[in-house]
Protein backbone atom coordinates (compact mmCIF):
# COMPACT_ATOMS: atom_id res chain seq x y z
CA UNK A 1 0.00 0.00 0.00
CA UNK A 2 1.17 3.77 -0.58
CA UNK A 3 2.46 3.91 3.60
CA UNK A 4 4.51 1.08 3.04
CA UNK A 5 5.89 1.66 -0.18
CA UNK A 6 6.63 5.25 1.10
CA UNK A 7 8.67 4.08 4.41
CA UNK A 8 9.83 1.67 1.42
CA UNK A 9 11.17 4.56 -0.24
CA UNK A 10 12.16 6.80 2.05
CA UNK A 11 14.24 4.27 4.09
CA UNK A 12 16.40 5.72 7.03
CA UNK A 13 16.86 9.26 5.99
CA UNK A 14 18.66 8.63 2.70
CA UNK A 15 15.36 8.20 0.08
CA UNK A 16 15.87 5.64 -2.46
CA UNK A 17 15.62 7.25 -5.08
CA UNK A 18 19.66 8.75 -3.93
CA UNK A 19 20.14 5.16 -3.71
CA UNK A 20 20.07 4.07 -7.33
CA UNK A 21 16.39 3.51 -7.85
CA UNK A 22 15.65 6.99 -9.09
CA UNK A 23 12.99 5.49 -12.28
CA UNK A 24 11.00 2.97 -10.12
CA UNK A 25 10.33 5.73 -7.44
CA UNK A 26 9.58 8.59 -9.87
CA UNK A 27 6.93 6.02 -11.61
CA UNK A 28 5.25 5.35 -8.58
CA UNK A 29 5.02 8.66 -8.18
CA UNK A 30 3.38 9.95 -10.66
CA UNK A 31 0.78 6.69 -10.77
CA UNK A 32 -0.25 8.45 -7.57
CA UNK A 33 -3.52 10.54 -7.40
CA UNK A 34 -2.75 14.13 -6.08
CA UNK A 35 -5.34 13.14 -2.74
CA UNK A 36 -2.64 10.52 -1.35
CA UNK A 37 0.26 12.65 -1.72
CA UNK A 38 -1.52 15.41 -0.15
CA UNK A 39 -2.46 13.08 2.89
CA UNK A 40 1.08 12.42 3.04
CA UNK A 41 3.19 15.96 2.30
CA UNK A 42 6.70 14.18 2.67
CA UNK A 43 5.52 12.37 -0.49
CA UNK A 44 5.20 15.32 -2.94
CA UNK A 45 9.24 16.41 -1.24
CA UNK A 46 10.42 12.95 -2.59
CA UNK A 47 8.71 13.56 -5.47
CA UNK A 48 10.78 17.21 -6.15
CA UNK A 49 13.71 15.54 -4.57
CA UNK A 50 13.41 12.31 -7.26
CA UNK A 51 12.80 15.14 -10.33
CA UNK A 52 15.59 17.30 -9.24
CA UNK A 53 17.93 14.16 -9.23
CA UNK A 54 16.96 12.98 -12.62
CA UNK A 55 18.04 16.34 -13.92
CA UNK A 56 14.50 18.12 -13.78
CA UNK A 57 13.49 21.20 -12.83
CA UNK A 58 10.19 21.50 -14.39
CA UNK A 59 7.76 21.25 -11.99
CA UNK A 60 10.22 21.25 -8.70
CA UNK A 61 8.87 23.99 -7.44
CA UNK A 62 5.04 23.44 -7.49
CA UNK A 63 5.57 20.11 -6.03
CA UNK A 64 7.24 21.75 -3.01
CA UNK A 65 4.27 24.32 -2.52
CA UNK A 66 1.82 21.56 -2.80
CA UNK A 67 3.36 20.10 0.44
CA UNK A 68 3.68 23.05 2.38
CA UNK A 69 -0.16 23.58 1.50
CA UNK A 70 -0.77 20.02 2.55
CA UNK A 71 1.34 20.84 5.87
CA UNK A 72 -0.94 24.01 6.46
CA UNK A 73 -2.75 23.60 9.97
CA UNK A 74 -0.42 21.10 10.73
CA UNK A 75 1.44 20.86 14.25
CA UNK A 76 4.67 22.99 14.20
CA UNK A 77 6.33 19.93 16.30
CA UNK A 78 10.11 18.05 15.17
CA UNK A 79 8.14 16.01 12.36
CA UNK A 80 6.59 18.90 10.60
CA UNK A 81 9.88 21.14 11.12
CA UNK A 82 11.92 18.13 9.63
CA UNK A 83 9.34 18.25 6.33
CA UNK A 84 9.65 21.97 6.12
CA UNK A 85 13.45 21.42 6.50
CA UNK A 86 13.21 18.84 3.45
CA UNK A 87 11.54 21.36 1.82
CA UNK A 88 14.37 24.06 1.97
CA UNK A 89 16.84 21.81 1.03
CA UNK A 90 15.21 20.85 -1.95
CA UNK A 91 14.83 24.67 -2.98
CA UNK A 92 18.54 24.77 -1.61
CA UNK A 93 19.62 22.58 -4.68
CA UNK A 94 17.37 23.88 -7.20
CA UNK A 95 18.40 27.40 -6.63
CA UNK A 96 22.37 26.33 -6.96
CA UNK A 97 21.58 24.47 -10.03
CA UNK A 98 19.82 27.68 -11.53
CA UNK A 99 23.39 29.88 -10.45
CA UNK A 100 20.71 31.41 -7.78
CA UNK A 101 23.59 32.12 -5.35
CA UNK A 102 21.74 33.80 -2.34
CA UNK A 103 17.99 31.90 -2.84
CA UNK A 104 20.32 28.58 -2.46
CA UNK A 105 22.13 30.02 0.44
CA UNK A 106 19.18 31.26 2.34
CA UNK A 107 17.41 28.20 1.93
CA UNK A 108 20.26 26.08 2.54
CA UNK A 109 20.59 27.69 6.11
CA UNK A 110 16.73 27.37 6.68
CA UNK A 111 17.29 23.70 6.04
CA UNK A 112 19.63 23.34 8.29
CA UNK A 113 17.64 25.16 11.13
CA UNK A 114 14.36 22.78 10.40
CA UNK A 115 15.86 19.57 9.93
CA UNK A 116 16.20 16.93 12.70
CA UNK A 117 19.89 17.15 14.55
CA UNK A 118 19.94 13.26 14.05
CA UNK A 119 18.43 13.63 10.11
CA UNK A 120 22.74 13.53 9.17
CA UNK A 121 22.05 12.32 5.33
CA UNK A 122 19.81 15.44 4.42
CA UNK A 123 21.23 17.91 6.93
CA UNK A 124 24.66 16.78 4.82
CA UNK A 125 23.10 17.67 1.48
CA UNK A 126 22.75 21.14 3.03
CA UNK A 127 25.85 21.38 4.20
CA UNK A 128 27.34 20.82 0.86
CA UNK A 129 24.46 23.11 -1.23
CA UNK A 130 25.61 25.98 1.27
CA UNK A 131 29.29 24.97 0.44
CA UNK A 132 28.46 24.92 -3.15
CA UNK A 133 26.65 28.33 -3.37
CA UNK A 134 29.10 30.14 -1.55
CA UNK A 135 31.73 28.77 -3.78
CA UNK A 136 29.56 30.29 -6.88
CA UNK A 137 29.31 34.03 -4.92
CA UNK A 138 33.42 34.00 -4.34
CA UNK A 139 32.99 33.34 -0.53
CA UNK A 140 36.09 30.94 -0.47
CA UNK A 141 36.52 30.77 3.33
CA UNK A 142 32.77 29.89 3.65
CA UNK A 143 32.70 27.52 0.98
CA UNK A 144 35.83 25.43 2.37
CA UNK A 145 34.38 25.17 5.81
CA UNK A 146 30.78 24.06 4.37
CA UNK A 147 32.77 21.80 2.62
CA UNK A 148 35.35 20.43 5.32
CA UNK A 149 32.00 19.91 7.24
CA UNK A 150 30.22 17.43 4.55
CA UNK A 151 33.19 15.86 4.06
CA UNK A 152 33.29 14.68 7.99
CA UNK A 153 29.60 14.48 8.10
CA UNK A 154 29.42 11.75 5.07
CA UNK A 155 32.34 9.81 6.29
CA UNK A 156 30.63 9.50 9.62
CA UNK A 157 26.99 7.98 7.87
CA UNK A 158 28.79 6.04 5.09
CA UNK A 159 27.48 9.06 2.67
CA UNK A 160 29.95 8.42 -0.40
CA UNK A 161 28.48 10.26 -3.09
CA UNK A 162 28.64 13.81 -1.23
CA UNK A 163 32.26 13.10 0.51
CA UNK A 164 32.94 13.30 -3.50
CA UNK A 165 31.06 16.08 -4.28
CA UNK A 166 32.48 17.98 -1.10
CA UNK A 167 36.14 16.81 -1.97
CA UNK A 168 35.78 18.19 -5.79
CA UNK A 169 34.05 21.47 -4.18
CA UNK A 170 37.32 21.86 -1.78
CA UNK A 171 39.59 21.50 -4.93
CA UNK A 172 37.77 24.03 -6.97
CA UNK A 173 38.70 26.19 -3.67
CA UNK A 174 42.21 25.18 -3.32
CA UNK A 175 42.06 26.05 -7.09
CA UNK A 176 41.06 29.25 -6.76
CA UNK A 177 43.28 30.60 -4.13
CA UNK A 178 46.00 29.13 -5.99
CA UNK A 179 47.43 26.23 -4.27
CA UNK A 180 47.39 24.27 -6.60
CA UNK A 181 49.79 21.35 -5.71
CA UNK A 182 46.94 20.83 -2.83
CA UNK A 183 44.28 20.98 -5.31
CA UNK A 184 46.01 18.47 -7.56
CA UNK A 185 46.39 16.56 -3.94
CA UNK A 186 42.20 16.58 -3.42
CA UNK A 187 41.29 16.33 -7.17
CA UNK A 188 42.93 13.04 -7.87
CA UNK A 189 42.16 12.11 -3.81
CA UNK A 190 38.44 12.71 -5.45
CA UNK A 191 39.06 10.39 -8.67
CA UNK A 192 40.17 7.48 -6.27
CA UNK A 193 36.74 7.85 -4.40
CA UNK A 194 34.63 7.59 -7.51
CA UNK A 195 36.69 4.46 -8.40
CA UNK A 196 37.38 2.64 -11.80
CA UNK A 197 33.64 3.14 -12.83
CA UNK A 198 33.18 7.18 -11.99
CA UNK A 199 29.92 8.66 -12.87
CA UNK A 200 29.65 11.71 -14.54
CA UNK A 201 29.82 13.86 -12.17
CA UNK A 202 34.07 13.07 -12.23
CA UNK A 203 34.53 15.18 -14.85
CA UNK A 204 34.64 18.26 -12.23
CA UNK A 205 37.85 16.29 -11.21
CA UNK A 206 39.34 15.97 -14.25
CA UNK A 207 38.61 19.25 -15.80
CA UNK A 208 40.11 20.81 -12.15
CA UNK A 209 43.69 18.94 -12.86
CA UNK A 210 43.55 19.66 -17.13
CA UNK A 211 43.34 23.49 -15.61
CA UNK A 212 46.16 22.95 -13.41
CA UNK A 213 48.21 21.41 -15.65
CA UNK A 214 47.55 23.75 -18.13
Amino acid sequence: DVERASRLIQGKGMPLHVRGALLPVLNWLESLPTTALDERPMLWVMYAGALTTAGQTTGVEQKLKAAEAALQGAELDIDTRDILGRIANNRATLAFIQYQTDTAIVQARRALEYLRPDNLPVRNISTWALGAAYLQKGDRTAASRAFIEAISISQTIGHTFVTKLATMGLGRVQETENRLYLAAETYRHALELFGEYPLPSACEAHLGLARICY
